[in-house]
């Protein structure tokens, strides 16, 4: 795609958005984690921020949390009034632990993309990271209920310092229980994780002998690990994610949150430095935030005119001057393309 490309793409076509911050699991990382005494958004402010999406050109809707699950009825509603009403794509991002038979049968009777974050192979590992005891067996009984309806879903799998030594134990465990479909994601510094990053996170040394143990384990397995734009920054062996080959970030998609702050990406969530607007002020909408967000337009334009370092630089494409998210965190300027990129040019 085009610098030219990039400039053009204004469509709003991919929503993420919370329709609820209650979780079962209280994991170390998340980006949502708890926060009361703020108005959240309610079922109709969901369907009514949805209805000005189409109007932006809105193709796909993520529903998320917290644990989307936790509201099955809110979630089926909503679920159908996208599909219906506006003729949108779904996908559902959940922790798996409370698919039951009944709700992987609706899963698959509605045709619905599902993810399912999974943290290690065995419970001594996963529940490090959930804080919940009994939560991997949970997860694991959500996984066959999906595998016994033949649903299609993808298993999400996030390197941290807790479990990575157990990352390629995990892919082969979830790849001979059936699920075939293997996305890795890189941790955010946003939300918990954000003042417990160096904790949580891999170090350098780590990501360098897990991408080695990658190109392995899919040569051993005959799969394909897929990841998103940012995550392949770190794992460049992984295959590209339909929908990922680039930073997106406002220029088609946004993540809103349960509060209705709207952020430019999911990975950039839970940090209100993020944050566009907030769609529960009055007289304030979303038409508003995707076309005049001062915040917007800089991420768009910061991408489209680089700094002078990267604007002729062959694998520009291929980093976009670092995610910046993590570029926020490390060096406390989101517009800064990677100090640490030495080129080619």
């Amino acid at each position: 795609m085009s610098r030219k490309n990039l400039r053009n793409l204004q469509k709003l076509e991919h929503i993420d958005i919370e329709i609820t911050r209650k979780c079962n699991l209280n994991c170390i990382h998340c980006s949502a984690g708890i926060e009361r005494g703020r108005p959240k958004l309610s079922k109709d402010d969901v369907k009514n921020i949805l209805c000005e999406a189409k109007s932006l050109g809105l193709k796909r809707v993520g529903f998320t949390g917290g644990e989307p699950f936790l509201s099955f009825q809110s979630l089926q509603e909503l679920t159908d009034f996208s599909i219906q009403k506006l003729g949108t794509k779904i996908h559902i991002h959940s922790n798996g632990s409370l698919i039951t038979p009944e709700i992987a049968k609706w899963v698959k009777q509605s045709n619905i993309d599902l993810t399912i974050t999974v943290f290690g192979p065995s419970p001594e590992v996963h529940e490090v990271i959930t804080q919940l005891r009994g939560s991997y067996n949970s997860t694991l009984n959500g996984l066959q209920n999906l595998l016994n309806y033949k649903v299609v879903f993808s298993v999400f799998i996030v390197p941290m310092k807790a479990n990575i030594k157990e990352i390629p134990s995990l892919i082969k465990f979830v790849n001979d229980m059936g699920c075939k479909d293997i996305r890795i994601l890189s941790l955010s510094p946003t939300g918990k994780a954000l003042t417990n990053f160096i904790k949580y996170a891999p170090s350098q040394r780590e990501i360098d002998h897990l991408n080695k143990e990658f190109i392995e384990i899919q040569n051993q397995l005959n799969i394909s690990l897929n990841a998103g734009f940012c995550t392949r920054l770190n794992h460049p062996s992984l295959k590209i994610r339909e929908g990922h080959d680039y930073c997106y970030s406002a220029q088609n998609r946004v993540h809103i949150d349960g509060f209705g702050n709207v952020f430019p990406c999911t990975a950039a969530s839970g940090r209100l430095g993020f944050s566009a607007g907030n769609l529960m002020i009055p007289e304030t909408n979303l038409s508003e935030i995707w076309q005049h967000s001062p915040l917007f337009k800089y991420i768009r334009k910061n991408l489209s005119n680089p700094d002078t370092k990267c604007q002729k630089c062959i694998k520009y494409k291929d980093c976009m001057g670092g995610c910046r998210v993590m570029m926020a965190y490390k060096y406390g300027d989101f517009s800064v393309s990677n100090p640490e990129c030495g080129g080619p040019y």
